[in-house]
């Protein structure tokens, strides 16, 4: 999350694993090697059967890639639905979610997922304030309230821990 790419990618096991193979492409996706997070997101979405949200979130990414908006929205709002019908509470891959809808330029469901991130508790303000993929958001005032929330959950948490 602090924007070192490459080292982050170096990190990553060298292993079949779904939720590794899809960092990996979000750390080429970061680095501009399109058609690289390409790959990786597809073959996480091959590896896993019933995909995870990060994976969902990776699925989408690539139709991002390949010019494909449609079927990457119609893919986070199904996403999206089970979500909401299952009481998912993994914040960080609601907002793999969000960062997904915001690449497709579905700002509307983009800033509402944020808003479920934030409030279930993934509030990481240096990362989001800092974070290519929500570029879209900037400038709406919605974004605005939500990184001042993000802002405040994260200093209350640095006071409390640190």
């Amino acid at each position: 999350y602090d924007g070192q790419y490459e080292k982050f990618i170096k990190s990553l096991p060298e292993k079949e694993i779904a939720f590794i193979i899809f960092y990996r492409g979000l750390g080429h996706l970061y680095l501009k090697e399109n058609e690289r997070a390409r790959a990786y997101f597809k073959r996480a979405y091959e590896l896993e059967p019933q995909p995870s949200l990060y994976i969902q979130a990776g699925r989408a990414l690539s139709f991002a890639i390949e010019g494909k908006r449609v079927e990457g929205v119609e893919l986070l709002r199904n996403t999206e639905m089970r979500i909401l019908e299952r009481g998912v509470s993994d914040a960080e891959g609601i907002y793999k979610v969000a960062q997904a809808y915001a690449v497709l330029g579905d700002r509307a469901a983009a800033l509402r997922l944020l808003r479920v991130s934030i409030d279930q508790g993934f509030f990481c303000y240096p990362y989001f304030i800092n974070d290519p993929l929500l570029d879209g958001l900037r400038g709406d005032p919605l974004y605005g309230e939500l990184m001042e929330k993000a802002r405040v959950r994260h200093d209350e948490f640095k006071r409390k821990f640190f």
